[in-house]
C-alpha cells in the first residue's frame, strides 16, 4: 500500500475517487475525517491498495464473500462496513 496526497481540480466524491485510486470511499473518508464531497482545492491522503472489487449478488453477506476470497471477514469488513447490499461494489483487499 501506497499513500499520495491527492488536491481536487474540481468537486468529486469520495466514491468517485476511490474508483480512481482503487481503494474505497470509506477509507478516504476515515483516514481524512472527511465526508462524501471532496470540494474543489482541498487535499486529501489516499490509501491507494491492492485488491479487487466485486459487485454483491443476492445470499451475499460479508462471511460469504470473505470465505469465497479466503480474506479474514473482520478485514473485509473494516473497508467496506459490516452489512452489504445486492448491486453493492465493495474492495477484496490482496494479502
Amino acid at each position: 500500500m501506497r499513500r499520495i496526497m491527492y488536491r481536487a481540480s474540481e468537486d468529486i466524491t469520495a466514491e468517485e475517487l476511490a474508483e480512481t485510486y482503487n481503494t474505497t470511499a470509506a477509507n478516504i473518508k476515515k483516514l481524512n475525517g472527511i465526508g462524501d464531497i471532496i470540494c474543489k482545492g482541498e487535499r486529501v491522503l489516499i490509501d491507494c491498495m491492492q485488491g479487487e472489487y466485486y459487485v454483491v449478488q443476492p445470499f451475499d453477506n460479508i462471511a460469504k464473500i470473505a470465505e469465497k476470497f479466503k480474506v479474514d471477514k473482520n478485514r473485509l469488513a473494516e473497508y467496506n462496513g459490516r452489512s452489504v447490499f445486492i448491486g453493492q461494489r465493495i474492495f477484496i483487499p490482496a494479502d
